[in-house]
């Protein structure tokens, strides 16, 4: 996995010390549409939801597990109706024209759901949830009998740092790890791989030499100059492209049909 480019909140009820805090809640939707870790991760997750789709013709049913303000929306209409769990009511703008359809809630304390969902989306948030087990359950109950779950969480062990206590996260994972934990929880994985492998070394690099105290300013989380944002919005775009073909061993942000080193994976329900 990646960098992540973002002091996050735990994101389960009953971690409310680890939360967003107030300011940087409120600014989360501008960063979201201009910052090039946010632009190029909704890239890779669309690609995943895209190659894995399964409800051709129809549409779909999505759940969009800690959704913020249901930024990533616009670009899942044309698929299917969408709802979405939040557990911080500031990133919810006041107004919000889907306030309406987002539960604010922890994910482990939301209200039940149908196991007909074609979708479910866990981005950057199953690293914040200390019984981790017991949501990927909760989301195989979810699926329906051709349900897909997409999921991308911050990778590598050996890049753990002061900047994940202070993002309110638990863990870190390697493909192995998350591959054991959807299965585990009766998951069949589909698909898993590493992105953002550039960002292995700044991101090592962050961890020796710069002090989580200072990792809230702009140089992690703001935008950085236009042409700049540009250019690794196209660095990571490129290195996305590549993680298709080619298993590279490592990187910041995985996921899994399920931003800086990461991981990501796409899973299935399994056939009954």
């Amino acid at each position: 996995m990646s960098t992540e480019p973002r002091p996050d909140a735990a994101r389960d009820a009953g971690s409310p010390a680890t939360l967003m805090k107030s300011a940087y809640s409120r600014s989360y939707g501008g960063f979201y549409r201009r910052h090039w870790w946010w632009r190029a991760r909704e890239q890779q997750v669309l690609h995943s939801v895209r190659r894995f789709a399964t409800w051709h013709g129809r549409r779909a049913k999505i759940l969009d597990v800690g959704c913020g303000d249901g930024l990533i929306w616009p670009r899942l209409a044309p698929i299917g109706e969408v709802a979405g769990i939040e557990p911080d009511a500031g990133q919810i703008a006041p107004g919000s024209p889907v306030r309406d359809r987002i539960e604010v809630s922890g994910f482990l304390t939301a209200r039940p759901r149908p196991a007909d969902h074609d979708l479910v989306l866990m981005l950057d948030v199953l690293e914040h949830i200390e019984e981790e087990q017991r949501a990927l359950v909760r989301v195989r109950e979810l699926l329906g009998p051709h349900g897909r779950f997409v999921v991308t969480v911050p990778a590598l062990p050996a890049l753990w740092s002061e900047f994940d206590e202070m993002s309110g996260h638990y863990r870190r994972y390697t493909k192995r790890s998350l591959r054991t934990a959807l299965e585990t929880a009766g998951l069949r994985v589909l698909s898993v791989r590493y992105c953002y492998l550039w960002t292995v070394l700044p991101l090592f690099a962050r961890k020796f030499f710069f002090r989580a105290a200072s990792g809230e300013d702009s140089s992690f989380v703001q935008p950085p100059p236009g042409p700049v944002n540009s250019l690794l919005y196209a660095v990571s775009l490129a290195d996305h492209a590549l993680s298709r073909r080619v298993p590279v061993p490592a990187g910041s942000w995985s996921r899994r049909r399920s931003p800086w080193p990461s991981a990501s994976a796409t899973s299935r329900r399994p056939r009954r």
